[in-house]
């Protein structure tokens, strides 16, 4: 991959709502934050750093935005004006209107607009936006509005109208995305409010609805009329159905379909531990892109789509194994399928010519990125070229556009310097980029120029010792008042009476079994270092996801020789699947690894004769 990157000239940077993990990353990387430099020649100290944007050869990156925080969708209007969605609410307003004022593409005219009041027992809405006709059409928590926005103006002139009044808001899947086609049609994704449709939602073992009746009112895609105002939910149809959340969608006239990226389902292995281990988790389900029939079912929740077995299998919720297919053998497959959990957020068709021949009737796909494929690095976070040949995907995919998450190894989303959300062609042929995380803006275009190859690291770098260092004051309170006293401040523990932490592969080895001897506790004998001790831990399963990995994300570092650290989806994981009430016996607890063991949980008797 080659790579070019100018930059523009920077505002003050928002500190407000950051990290303190982001707030580290962006103190690490100074290079991708100074006005002017062209990317991939600067440094970090005392290594070669690769570049923000590694893109196709042949093409440059410009920023033409520096961004004003989350940010969800991106718009051009034909004029070659920008229009942005925000994720909440910034300063009173959720739509900004860009302009380049001055022929360099850069941002110069910023203009906010669209007012949105929500509810205080509501989320923050994650607004989208579609255009046509001279009106700006946008989608709120419970209605779609439009506002007259001729061409030349970056601000409505009128008052926003509602198109659709009412569409029952939903916490889960809340963000929903328009499209609009060439015959007068609105078209709405509404996701659906859980994870698989189960009697009892996100818990281990619960078997599926049957039918769901979540299909009534979600997990499709709707329609309504583009020239009547104030319809309601019914005066809507239903289009497609059995799509989970489809926030990536649009309509391509050239073709004249609605195509779509469903995200899959999660959790297949803390909620089926004795079917799936985590790692087949962070594999399973494929993303899939695909052209919507009118009429059709997709699967959802009963099937998903396997990509190593190439077919549609049934869901464990509704009786399968991971191999059978049962009820799902007249589930369409994926025209494309990318790997799990990348969240397809956005499509842009590819019908301008700036580009190589190569890329035209093609599709770009933003890949925001995964937050749950522990204990694997997290992925995704690109953006990819679907290759159309006659109307039809080939079935493969290219990544065009990676390097936004300024790492090679990536085990915290929140990491992730930039998060590609949103995808746009300008009138002028060329490619705008999105980001999610602080609303960046990129424009790629085709210049044919070969690129210095980037000089890599010898090591990959990695967000392992900003989690480290994120943890060290809380993780340090925490094992003061909780485990100093038994271990020492020093890990060195007590002879006779309590293990030392030092040297043990208890707190180096297998994250699973430290995260449960944490949660549920452990009772002797056991043998550390070849002594012998016989007391009873107990357990901390009181404390949250995110205070047990600090903890133990400490004493990895500080006792177990640099161990890498303990996540709170790792956590999360382990109590899911083993709700204990009794501690561990050592014994039992030493061969119990991995963070979804599978094995029925059982309150062994404490044969230990410690102490309660």
């Amino acid at each position: 991959m080659n790579a070019s990157e100018t930059q523009s000239p920077q505002p003050a940077m928002r500190a407000a709502g950051m990290s303190v993990c982001k707030l580290a990353v962006l103190a690490a990387l100074p290079a991708l934050f100074c006005a002017g430099n062209v990317l991939g020649n600067e440094s970090l100290p005392g290594e070669s750093a690769p570049p923000v944007l590694d893109l196709a050869p042949g093409f440059e990156a410009q920023v033409v935005f520096e961004g004003t925080g989350e940010s969800r969708e991106l718009f051009i209007r034909e004029d070659g004006d920008l229009f942005v969605s925000l994720s909440g609410i910034r300063d009173d307003n959720t739509v900004l209107g860009l302009r380049d004022e001055d022929g360099d593409h850069v941002i110069d005219t910023v203009r906010p607009f669209f007012q949105v009041t929500t509810p205080d027992e509501q989320k923050v809405p994650r607004v989208h936006i579609a255009y046509a006709d001279d009106y700006l059409y946008a989608v709120t928590n419970e209605q779609v509005v439009r506002m007259l926005l001729p061409r030349g103006k970056l601000e409505p002139v009128s008052n926003p109208e509602p198109v659709v009044a009412e569409i029952p808001y939903q916490s889960s899947h809340r963000g929903r995305t328009l499209s609009v086609d060439d015959n007068g049609w609105i078209y709405v994704n509404i996701g659906a409010p859980s994870n698989a449709c189960q009697a009892q939602s996100k818990t281990m073992g619960s078997p599926g609805l049957d039918p769901c009746p979540e299909l009534e009112a979600h997990a499709g895609i709707w329609r309504w009329r583009l020239d009547r105002l104030n319809q309601s939910r019914g005066d809507g149809e239903k289009y497609a159905g059995g799509i989970r959340n489809s926030i990536a969608q649009t309509w391509d006239p050239v073709y004249g379909g609605l195509y779509v990226g469903q995200m899959g389902r999660d959790r297949l292995d803390s909620l089926w531990p004795e079917l799936f281990t985590p790692e087949q988790n962070a594999d399973l389900p494929a993303e899939e892109f695909f052209r919507v029939e009118q009429g059709r079912e997709y699967g959802w929740p009963y099937c998903y789509f396997d990509a190593a077995q190439g077919k549609q299998v049934l869901a464990p919720e509704y009786g399968g194994n991971g191999s059978t297919v049962g009820r799902c053998a007249d589930v369409p497959p994926p025209q494309v399928s990318f790997p799990a959990h990348y969240s397809p957020s956005s499509i842009a068709f590819y019908h301008a010519e700036q580009f190589p021949a190569h890329y035209r009737g093609g599709a770009f796909v933003a890949l925001k990125g995964s937050w749950n494929r522990a204990p694997l690095p997290q992925d995704g976070y690109l953006v990819a070229f679907v290759p159309f040949v006659d109307g039809v995907p080939t079935g493969a995919w290219e990544n065009f556009a990676d390097g936004f998450k300024g790492f090679d190894v990536l085990y915290d989303r929140g990491n992730a310097v930039y998060r590609p959300q949103s995808v746009a062609v300008h009138p002028d042929g060329s490619l705008y980029i999105l980001d999610n995380n602080e609303g960046r803006i990129w424009r790629v275009r085709y210049t044919g120029k070969t690129q210095t190859q980037t000089v890599r690291p010898a090591e990959p770098r990695s967000d392992r010792d900003l989690i480290v260092a994120a943890n060290q004051d809380r993780g340090g309170e925490l094992y003061r008042q909780f485990c100093a006293a038994c271990h020492q401040l020093s890990g060195g523990g007590v002879p006779d009476e309590f293990p030392p932490l030092t040297g043990t592969d208890w707190v180096s080895g297998d994250k699973g079994r430290l995260i449960r001897a944490v949660l549920h506790g452990m009772h002797g004998p056991l043998t550390v270092n070849g002594n012998q001790y016989d007391e009873v831990m107990p357990g901390h399963a009181f404390l949250s996801d995110k205070d047990i990995a600090a903890l133990l994300t400490y004493v990895r570092a500080a006792f177990g020789g640099g161990a890498g650290p303990v996540l709170g989806s790792e956590v999360l994981l382990v109590r899911n699947a083993e709700q204990r009430s009794t501690p561990w016996p050592a014994a039992v607890l030493e061969t119990r690894t991995g963070l979804t063991a599978g094995e029925p949980n059982t309150d062994e008797p404490n044969s230990s004769g410690a102490k309660p």
